[in-house]
């Protein structure tokens, strides 16, 4: 057993459960039963649920190192008590202490009992996420390094793997391209996935950091960016500093432990990055139910999040009226870069099917689980409805405007692959006011099935 080779002297396993969450990593809370008493321990597994969305993962072991390099720097993680073998016949992971105290984002958001905390608590991420940039890099694992090109090209190789053709994420790819910073910082320790959502949060702030798998070494203003993205907000859009606080103070916290100055223009460019990585996520979701290497219902409900991102991205690249500008005539659109473009993820006749087998999907062991894909499969039902209400005339309107666009006729998805081609080289044939009012009214026609009561108007 693996944990008898850490503690020799457990007698058995209690409360052995699921827990939620956990997006690409499997994460399961039990007590281990000591002479001493209970302890309450987590297992943390990888979940392939997709090698796109794994490409940028440090791997287990590099985890459990971090977390332990981390612990040793001052910043709060969870204890690692030691790694899975091949023999336990678990896969990869490790064993950690549980840690008490809040981690779901709309509770730390919201509890009147952490309200005292909340006060501070952008301005203590802030100051995390120096402390964590500061640790010395001779003490971690070996770890990828990549600044603002490297992951661009990333995403943009992962986006392309997906082979779902959305306009509004090649529009963002290009503007990434086209605002690329240029900074001298030398590489640090990021985190790469710090947000509220990945938080212990206690009365008196932060317990722990958790979700280290993205971690690499790059800009530091990567960690800031992220904590910003709308997404991470769960609907306090007016604080973008996840939802908790404003830059300013988050800025504050961060400079006040680095004695370094933030560069807001590069936090607002890794914002972009950060919320393009997001919908390319969930695009990748989304398609490892289509393949079946994950049929959990959640997959198809992250996967129906893209519409979101798109929202977000327009919001995020605000000057796009006044800057869309087409650089070299290409006339070419009727060549298609893929012969058979993927259809978006989480069509209607796919949450028909999942939600229909959901029942199936439960388990003995995974009362939480279950609950929550209950919760998720009442949820999609709304949105199926919404779909079969609006969808059709939505997908017709859509197509006619890129038909008169482009000059073309194609099903849908070949539209929306000639678009993206259109957009990749700047063609003459689209004209920078009716592509920007086509993204949207197609985004938000979109969001209106998806999730109505999104909410979206950020402050910049």
């Amino acid at each position: 057993m693996a944990l008898r080779r850490h503690r020799p002297d457990v007698s058995a396993i209690a409360a052995l459960r699921a827990v939620s969450g956990g997006a690409s990593q499997e994460i399961w809370s039990f007590d281990a039963l000591l002479p001493r008493g209970a302890q309450g321990l987590i297992l943390r597994r990888t979940r392939q649920w997709s090698e796109n969305g794994q490409q940028g993962s440090a791997g287990m072991a590099a985890e459990a190192a971090l977390l332990r390099s981390a612990l040793e720097a001052g910043v709060p993680v969870p204890e690692v008590i030691g790694e899975l073998l091949p023999s336990d016949g678990l896969g990869d992971g490790y064993l950690m202490r549980r840690v008490e105290g809040e981690s779901s984002a709309r509770a730390i958001l919201r509890d009147p009992e952490l309200a005292q905390a909340r006060r501070t608590l952008a301005a203590e991420c802030g100051a995390l996420m120096a402390r964590i940039h500061a640790m010395p890099q001779a003490k971690l694992p070996a770890l990828r390094c990549g600044g603002a090109a490297h992951e661009r090209r990333h995403w943009e190789a992962a986006h392309r793997a997906n082979g779902t053709p959305r306009p509004v994420f090649e529009l963002a790819l290009r503007w990434l391209a086209e605002h690329e910073p240029a900074y001298s910082d030398p590489a640090v320790l990021v985190h790469g996935d710090f947000r509220n959502g990945n938080l212990i949060v206690g009365a008196e702030g932060v317990r722990a950091v958790l979700d280290w798998e993205l971690a690499h070494l790059g800009d530091p203003m990567e960690d800031l960016g992220w904590f910003c993205v709308n997404s991470w907000r769960f609907g306090n859009v007016e604080l973008e500093a996840g939802g908790l606080g404003t830059r300013a103070q988050l800025f504050a916290g961060y400079e006040a432990e680095s004695g370094r100055r933030v560069d807001a223009a590069r936090v607002h460019y890794w914002q972009v990055l950060g919320t393009l990585k997001w919908g390319i996520t969930c695009d990748a979701m989304g398609l490892a139910w289509r393949n079946g290497s994950d049929l959990r219902i959640e997959r198809l409900a992250i996967a129906r999040r893209a519409s979101e991102v798109e929202v977000d991205l327009l919001v995020a690249m605000g000057e796009i009226r006044s800057t869309l500008l087409w650089e070299r005539a290409d006339d070419e659109i009727g060549v298609f870069e893929r012969d058979d473009p993927e259809p978006l993820p989480a069509s209607a006749d796919e949450l028909t099917i999942a939600i229909a087998e959901l029942p199936l999907a439960s388990t003995a062991t995974d009362e939480g689980r279950t609950n929550r894909d209950a919760r998720i499969g009442i949820s999609l039902q709304s949105t199926l409805a919404r779909e079969r209400e609006m969808g059709a005339r939505l997908a017709s309107e859509e197509a006619d405007r890129i038909c008169r666009m482009l000059g073309v006729q194609a099903d849908l998805e070949r539209l929306r692959a000639a678009l993206c081609t259109a957009i990749r080289n700047r063609s003459s044939a689209c004209d920078a006011a009716a592509l920007n009012a086509h993204f949207w009214t197609t985004a938000l026609g979109q969001l209106a099935i998806d999730q109505p009561r999104y909410r979206w108007r950020h402050i910049n």
